[in-house]
């Protein structure tokens, strides 16, 4: 479809994969003054012998940056110009950069270029209330802590203390590991050995609920995701691959084990890696995109302070020397998608 524009001419059209073409021509007089400006501010800062600052001939200042090299400043600050209100126009919700490419660069002439961008897909989720409402409707799971358990864990802790050096036949009462008080508080600050038990109980039937509701609002999210056929950008499928390698190397390094040593035990490139991660990624991708589609319709939106507050405990948790690499930009922009996500769990969990 040809649409006139701002005085250039463009032509849009929609490609697979969320992906939108365009194909633009600005007119030469509109080209012209995008020249006439970038000239104009070359010739302003320019400094050649014999001349003080910005007072050189506009002649001499065009050749020595030569005229290839100031046409493409032109293109380049009309395009940033034109695109940005083009895709206001259109209402076209870009994603990550465009590719755009210059077909015609000439003084005199029509700037023309052509764009492919990545955009966010329409989403056509289900009914998602009444998905929510009959998986809510389900029996929740029978959660308890039994006195077995409770005695595998305090049987854990005494083995963990337990010095490497101690002889095989010396007993634990020896050693000082016998449940007793005195052992009890030794792990921290409980009493007596019925405080250690309580708190083993409570601590283990909390990771227990945490888990339930972990499962409960995948079954959600997967009931709804299975209902929503939507075309995914490679652009947000390889962000997941980004994402998840980030993961794997965060895990291996906080083993203590080097990045280059792990690949040569699993026996993968880091390549081999990402492109083993590709249906988790395209999974996650779409997990994401279904999740915003409610925030958008349910107006979730995490405020200001929310996700100050998260972005502020995520960096006091990093060390030191890691903070310095970390961009505030980022944090802040995962902060806001961490807790929107939160909110809409709790809004699907909330339907009865």
């Amino acid at each position: 479809m040809l649409w006139y524009f701002i005085g250039m001419q463009i032509e849009i059209t929609k490609k697979p994969k969320s992906v939108v073409f365009i194909k633009g021509s600005l007119p030469a007089e509109d080209f012209d003054a995008h020249i006439k400006h970038v000239t104009d501010q070359f010739v302003s800062e320019a400094e050649l012998p014999g001349f003080r600052k910005g007072k050189a001939p506009e002649k001499m200042v065009v050749e020595k940056i030569s005229e290839a090299a100031l046409l493409e400043e032109a293109a380049e600050e009309a395009l940033k110009k034109e695109y940005s209100a083009i895709l206001k126009e259109h209402a076209i919700d870009a994603i990550g950069q465009p590719q755009i490419r210059i077909t015609k660069l000439a003084r005199g002439n029509a700037l023309e270029f052509e764009a492919e961008i990545s955009v966010l897909p329409a989403v056509p989720v289900p009914d998602y209330k009444k998905l929510a409402k009959i998986i809510n409707e389900k029996p929740a799971e029978d959660i308890s802590v039994s006195d077995e358990e409770i005695q595998k864990s305090i049987e854990w802790l005494q083995k963990s203390r337990r010095p490497l050096n101690q002889s095989s036949d010396k007993t634990e009462h020896d050693s000082g590991l016998a449940l007793t008080d005195e052992f009890a508080q030794s792990l921290g600050n409980f009493k007596t050995v019925a405080d250690l038990k309580t708190a083993i109980r409570e601590n283990m039937l909390f990771e227990k609920k945490e888990k339930a509701r972990e499962k409960r609002r995948m079954e959600l999210l997967n009931g709804i995701a299975e209902k929503t056929t939507v075309e995914i950008p490679d652009i947000l499928i390889d962000a997941e691959k980004q994402k998840m390698l980030a993961e794997i190397k965060s895990g291996v390094t906080s083993m203590g084990m080097e990045w280059a040593a792990y690949l040569d035990h699993i026996k993968k490139t880091e390549d081999d890696l990402v492109k083993d991660l590709q249906k988790d990624a395209e999974r996650r991708a779409h997990h994401s995109l279904v999740l915003r589609e409610i925030a958008e319709q349910e107006h979730i939106d995490p405020t200001t302070d929310e996700c100050n507050a998260w972005a502020y405990q995520y960096l006091m948790a990093r060390p030191e020397h890691e903070k310095k690499d970390i961009d505030p930009q980022r944090v802040a922009e995962y902060a806001y998608g961490v807790i929107r996500n939160q909110k809409v769990f709790e809004f699907l969990e909330s339907i009865k």
